[in-house]
């Protein structure tokens, strides 16, 4: 299964850590303020953003959300800023380049 992959690939980084894992949408918004993630990997149909993680990131907007399409090919980086990043083809390298770029601070 893509969330069990994705799983291995964060936790073999030793500056990474998963801090949970919410199975559905409904409470996903309280799953996250209580984790404190800083960024959220949800499957998607496609690259649009669903209006329940639109949500999530209004509620926290220092989350930012990585969809990784069905297929597991692509990847897209959601900021409440309205900005998407399409990442290109999906691979382990790739995903976790996502998640470190992510939760840099913004040089100024």
């Amino acid at each position: 299964m893509l969330s069990d992959i994705i799983t291995d690939i964060v936790n073999c980084q030793p500056d990474m850590e998963m801090v949970g894992m919410a199975t559905g949408r409904v409470s996903l918004t309280e799953a996250v303020a209580e984790a404190d993630a800083d960024v959220v990997v949800v499957g998607l149909p496609d690259a649009d953003l669903p209006s329940e993680y639109a949500v999530l990131l209004g509620a926290r907007p220092q989350t930012r959300l990585l969809g990784v399409s069905g297929d597991g090919r692509h990847a897209f980086l959601y900021e409440l800023r309205p900005y998407r990043r399409t990442l290109g083809e999906v691979s382990p390298e790739a995903l976790i380049e996502a998640i470190r770029t992510a939760v840099r601070p913004a040089v100024s």
